[in-house]
């Protein structure tokens, strides 16, 4: 799934805001604080996954007018569409989302369902959309601590670490099987095999 273009109609501060032809690899939104990156990356969140109470309650009504809501460009392996959702007043869901094809059909959210696949809403954030709260927690580990969140932080926070596995085979390991002179599991057990015999 690549995102092509976004438009923000009314989120927090952002009031028709258009980027058009976002690359096709990375995109870096930077700028002074309090410009709104994080309201765009929340933003972002929101057209994919919805609006939650904590995003409604921060975000709308919209600042500076516009109708709470916008949409995304996106190309996935089914072609291209736009995602399009918006909160009415009382709405208490997240959102009504609506998918337009080129050719003017509107569906149902199936489109994004399938071109989301698997990652959830967690596993998108830590991964896909980094704010300033994981960059904050980056800078302050060093060398293989940092390393070992890159690690945990693609593979989702709720998730297996590889690492962690890797670390404690290792542990077990050393518990079962020491180095000559340390005491270990099996080492125990051979010491009591040679007394018995």
């Amino acid at each position: 799934m690549k995102l092509t273009e976004l438009h923000v109609d009314g989120f927090g501060v952002w009031n028709e805001l258009r980027l058009r032809e976002l690359s096709p690899s990375i995109t870096v939104l930077y700028g002074p604080n309090e410009a709104g990156k994080t309201t765009l990356m929340h933003f972002l969140r929101a057209m994919l996954y919805g609006v939650t109470k904590e995003r409604r309650e921060r975000y709308l009504p919209p600042r500076n007018g516009g109708r709470p809501g916008g949409s995304l460009g996106l190309i996935t392996d089914d072609g291209p569409f736009d995602v399009v959702r918006y909160v009415e007043r009382g709405d208490d869901d997240r959102g009504r989302v609506t998918i337009n094809l080129p050719d003017g059909e509107a569906q149902g959210d199936r489109l994004l369902r399938d071109a989301l696949e698997s990652v959830d809403e967690r596993t998108y954030c830590n991964v896909f959309a980094i704010g300033l709260d994981e960059i904050n927690e980056l800078g302050a580990l060093e060398g293989a601590e940092a390393a070992r969140w890159i690690y945990r932080l693609t593979s989702g926070l709720d998730r297996v670490s590889l690492y962690d596995v890797i670390q404690g085979l290792r542990t077990s390991r050393k518990q079962l099987i020491a180095p000559a002179g340390e005491s270990s599991v099996i080492g125990d057990l051979l010491g009591k095999r040679d007394k018995l015999q």
